[in-house]
């Protein structure tokens, strides 16, 4: 009978415990950190490499890359979703590339993630567009 009586407590808990389905949106993701960009002799491209950093869950969203990446995660982990395929988590010390103009959302694991990101592009345009739904 006394399991009976914590029926109710469990409900008002779990009734109040946060959830993503309840139309709480995740975090924006910071904007990169420009380390350092080079020109690439013979073309019209700079190849940049920045740092990245995601709050738990945060996420960019929906966006393409004008030029081709190559992303390491240093430290957590991503989950990228490629529009049409399965999403693929990406842990600490695992890479991803992404081929330019692939529509594309990156969101952070719970505990956050920090990558480091090297990209081509042309200067004076932009690099990230977003991509509405």
């Amino acid at each position: 009978m006394n399991n009976l009586r914590c029926v109710p407590l469990l409900a008002a808990i779990l009734m109040n415990l946060p959830s993503a389905n309840a139309g709480e949106k995740a975090p924006d993701a910071k904007e990169t950190v420009v380390l350092q960009r080079v020109p690439v002799p013979g073309t019209d491209r700079e190849m940049g490499m920045g740092i990245a950093e995601f709050p738990p869950n945060a996420a960019k969203p929906k966006h393409k890359a004008t030029g081709p990446e190559v992303t390491y995660v240093l430290e957590g982990e991503v989950t990228v979703q490629v529009e049409g395929r399965p999403a693929q988590i990406v842990h600490a010390g695992e890479s991803y590339r992404m081929p330019a103009n692939v529509v594309h959302v990156t969101t952070a694991g719970p505990a956050g993630a920090k990558v480091l990101a090297t990209w081509a592009w042309v200067p004076g345009k932009p690099f990230n567009v977003r991509v509405q739904n």
